[in-house]
């Protein structure tokens, strides 16, 4: 192998301009670890069906594991997942899952893979215990001979990983961590984290959404630690593809006079609820990115 081999690797979409912008390497990487960390409902699942959604557009093969199983089938196609091209994995125990995960990854190639999340991953020693036992680092040295077996068959087999997890803060350090210990942490080689913003998507007087910060925390192949973005998510409905193209619109494209956006003079839309509407339809999208260049 030539060492210009080490660094050729491929990317999928997460289907979100300013997100793939941000992990510097147009999107989730091939060949690589990615975790996708946040506390609950900040939006990790819906970035992870919009992803698989991508790469089945790609006809990529894809593969879901499903340790909380908590899989919404609804919710998937709603996000554009083809559930019949879709393969899942849900067992019991954690051991279970991440062995057919391996065997998963060592038999496929150009696929996609979401783990969500290591802390549904239940070890057999933590259930054979009472509800008040402990088992401790189970999990952890799971995980650790997990990456170990996983990482030369991602780059042999040219997979991406995608590894959803929670987070909690270190009482003895006050850093911010993620379940898997900390072969985890070596092994990825993109870190994401989504957080809630102070910013709520209104219509009317109703909160529909809310704006979500995505920022990144470990990025070994490209230079964006410590940048950000920002993802506008509408319940039941994922996050808005069209927000940053509405935001560039916004400042250089409208005006807005009172409650209304105008065009060249011509009233276009009411709000920004209006606004979202409006770039529903396609043609009218394509239009503003012509105008942009984008």
């Amino acid at each position: 192998m030539k060492a210009s081999e080490l660094t050729s690797f491929e990317s999928v979409s997460t289907g979100f301009t300013n997100l793939d912008k941000l992990t510097g390497v147009g999107g989730i990487p091939f060949k690589k670890i990615t975790e996708l960390s946040g506390q609950f409902s900040v939006g990790k699942s819906t970035i992870a069906l919009s992803l698989v959604a991508q790469a089945q557009a790609e006809g990529k093969e894809t593969l879901w594991v499903d340790t909380e199983w908590a899989f919404e089938t609804e919710y998937a196609k709603t996000l554009g997942v083809q559930l019949d091209s879709l393969d899942v994995i849900q067992e019991q125990f954690a051991e279970n899952a991440l062995d057919e995960t391996v065997e998963w990854i060592d038999t496929h190639k150009n696929g996609v893979v979401v783990l969500d999340s290591v802390g549904g991953l239940l070890p057999r020693s933590e259930a054979e215990k009472n509800s008040d036992g402990k088992v401790i680092g189970a999990q952890a040295k799971l995980i650790a001979t997990f990456c170990r077996k996983v990482v030369p068959m991602l780059a042999i087999n040219n997979i991406a990983l995608l590894i959803l997890n929670h987070e909690f803060t270190d009482l003895m350090t006050g850093r911010l961590m993620t379940s898997g210990g900390a072969k985890l942490g070596y092994h990825k080689s993109l870190w994401l984290r989504l957080r809630k913003g102070n910013k709520r998507v209104m219509k009317g007087d109703q909160q529909v959404g809310e704006v979500i910060i995505a920022e990144v925390r470990k990025n070994k192949l490209a230079p964006t630690n410590k940048q950000s973005c920002e993802l506008t998510m509408v319940y039941g409905e994922g996050f808005n593809k069209d927000a940053d193209l509405i935001e560039a619109a916004k400042e250089k494209l409208f005006e807005k006079r009172g409650q209304f956006f105008y065009w060249n003079d011509e009233k276009i839309a009411r709000g920004e609820a209006g606004l979202r509407e409006l770039f529903k339809d396609e043609s009218f999208a394509a239009k503003i990115k012509h105008e942009l260049g984008k």
